[in-house]
């Protein structure tokens, strides 16, 4: 093959669909293209021609139009055009000029069609539906590699205690106990020929009244399997699985014994290690030590992204730390200031309670309180209470709530009749801006203390929600504050950040859109769930929901929102910089611009449809 077709085929290897071909199609694919250089502001397809071929912008960039001459899109290297010709037979229906030299890769329709019918993933890639293209997107962005298929064994394993066969029972028990280890390699002339462990001394030990004089040979596992340093995190995974053992000896390649690895050393290694970080802070002692704890946080949320974790099981991941931080600190609390003297409920709203988290973010929260709750004897121990806790929250980065949602404002630490009032007077005489102000104790979860205080109040939110009409409406309305940052020219429409970037804000235009409309949904048929995504899905199981084939494109929409914005905070901290929400369209690639403009699109349709059926266009 000529040089230059072998730089075309590597080309085509980096291209989005193709990066999963085969090198052999690859070549072909390079062999049958046709170069084209076209000069700046030249016309390359006219609305009304035919067209017979799909091309690859190699270098420059074009720009299309409508008919009315109105932008529709500009495009760049590694982006197709004429495709959409190419699939309704011919006929072009954009105006495609260069805004400057540019190099094509022209691939023949014929061929373009083959690939489509022999290829799934190419086939929804070029879809001109976006629900399919948006999920082909994330397939190209999440790919099928795991941390678990990337980390070597050698990466894991830590030193084993060894212990010679001929050893006693007694006394390797007395060198296990002295290393405060409950697993042993057993060798023979330094060459491993069994492993023993806890479990063995008291099932093969205790349990027959062995002697205890008797070698530790007669207790071990004998020749237990190994794999080398090398192998996949993933091959150990397996195994473990298949012969429901929890420990691992690793060997070198001449099988010298390297040392272990342990079901919990998996756990460690994984991103998800947020788990593991849960129970460092359950065995917190002070708030110094859940404050040190709070800053591995960042390098959890960094280590999910570069595993290319669904950004719904990062935000559960995170928030479960968030909210075992809270719980931890509340019962910090009771040691010091006593048990309390009326139950109550210590709830958290937003973000928190959806278990949506990401980077660190304010704290919002509350306190329901029994209705025996008396002020002139129990106000100044809740008092304590809330501002040990937000103080603490604080301190490990959940700064305090810029409106004042927490516990230390009287407002929201009341009784469960009060709460009842609030959200009484919220439902049955709704104003837009108190709704607005309000919709976020339409997201309350229990973290700690009496869950019937907030149980028994829920269920009478919803069935006042289920039937409050009016209420429904401004709820609809308000959801329709943010809408996705799309022009009318299908551009991105930008905002300065705080140091006067244009960029995308990735919340409030990005995932909160999604995040309203569900919760209006939600709130409109009575369901009790509050992450976002399983709203969505309850909402498609509703009787008179949206359809399920709405509610899958907007929960692709959803996720590639949230990886994007996962992404963006990710580089930040690996830059040592605070994470934010403004993502700059410079730091994403063509073909992320392209994927996220879909999802905008879905999200906008979906809005629309909930504008027509609450006629919000009455309350605006």
């Amino acid at each position: 093959m000529e040089v230059e077709k072998l730089a075309i085929s590597d080309f085509l290897a980096k291209c989005s669909p193709l990066k999963h071909l085969a090198r052999a199609k690859l070549d072909e694919l390079a062999m049958a293209l046709e170069i084209q250089n076209v000069h700046h502001d030249s016309q390359i397809l006219t609305i009304g021609e035919q067209n017979d071929k799909v091309m690859l912008i190699r270098s420059g960039a074009i720009e299309a139009t409508d008919a009315k001459g109105e932008l529709y899109g500009r495009y760049e290297e590694g982006e197709w055009v004429g495709y959409r010709s190419v699939l309704r037979k011919g006929e072009v229906s954009l105006n495609v000029k260069t805004l400057e030299d540019s190099l094509f890769y022209c691939l023949p329709g014929e061929l373009f069609i083959e690939l489509l019918e022999s290829d799934e993933r190419i086939s929804s890639f070029f879809s001109e539906k976006k629900p399919e293209r948006l999920r082909s997107a994330m397939q190209e962005i999440k790919g099928d590699d795991y941390s678990l298929l990337t980390i070597r064994l050698q990466d894991l394993v830590r030193p084993a205690l060894q212990i010679p066969r001929d050893t006693s029972i007694q006394e390797a028990a007395v060198k296990m106990t002295n290393a405060a280890s409950g697993t042993a390699l057993i060798t023979d002339s330094g060459k491993l020929c069994g492993i023993v462990t806890d479990q063995d001394f008291r099932r093969r030990v205790i349990a027959t009244q062995m002697d205890v004089a008797t070698a530790v040979e007669q207790i071990m596992t004998k020749d237990p399997r190994t794999l080398s340093g090398s192998a996949p995190a993933s091959e150990a995974v397996l195994l473990m699985a298949q012969r429901n053992f929890r420990h691992l000896p690793i060997v070198d390649a001449n099988d010298e014994v390297r040392g272990i690895v342990s079901t919990t050393d998996l756990l460690r290694s994984q991103s998800h290690n947020a788990v593991y970080l849960v129970s460092d802070i359950y065995d917190a002692t002070s708030v110094e030590a859940l404050q040190q704890l709070s800053t591995h946080l960042p390098k959890a949320l960094v280590n999910m992204v570069r595993s290319s974790l669904p950004a719904y099981d990062i935000a559960h991941a995170i928030s479960s730390l968030g909210q075992a931080i809270t719980r931890r600190l509340i019962k910090l609390a009771e040691d010091q200031f006593g048990q309390p003297p009326v139950p109550y409920a210590f709830v958290v709203a937003g973000s928190m309670a959806r278990r949506e988290q990401t980077a660190h973010s304010d704290q919002d929260n509350g306190m329901i309180l029994s209705d025996d709750y008396d002020p002139a004897l129990h106000e100044e121990y809740f008092i304590n209470i809330a501002k040990f806790v937000c103080d603490g929250l604080d301190a490990c980065g959940y700064i305090y709530c810029p409106g004042n949602i927490m516990a230390t404002n009287p407002k929201w630490r009341q009784p469960v009749s009060v709460w009842r009032s609030y959200f009484m007077e919220w439902i049955e005489r709704p104003e837009p801006k108190a709704l607005l102000y309000s919709s976020i104790f339409f997201d309350l979860r229990n973290l700690y203390g009496d869950d019937s205080l907030l149980d028994n109040l829920r269920a009478e939110i919803l069935e006042k929600t289920q039937k409050g009409s009016l209420f429904q409406a401004f709820m609809a309305a308000n959801a329709l504050s943010y809408k996705p940052p799309l022009g009318i020219f299908k551009g991105f429409v930008l905002e300065k950040n705080g140091d006067n970037v244009k960029t995308l804000d990735m919340k409030k235009r990005g995932v909160v859109p999604v995040i309203d409309l569900a919760r209006v949904y939600s709130l409109a048929n009575g369901l009790p769930e509050l992450n976002t995504c399983e709203r969505l899905q309850a909402i498609a199981d509703a009787p008179g929901g949206i359809s399920d084939e709405r509610i899958a494109d907007l929960k692709d929409a959803f996720e590639f929102i949230s990886t994007t914005r996962l992404e963006h905070q990710a580089l930040q901290i690996e830059a040592g910089k605070s994470p934010d929400n403004y993502v700059p369209p410079e730091q994403l690639s063509a073909l992320e611009r392209r994927h996220l403009k879909d999802a905008f699109e879905v999200v906008s349709s979906v809005q629309n449809t909930m504008s027509h059926n609450y006629q919000t266009d009455r309350f605006r």
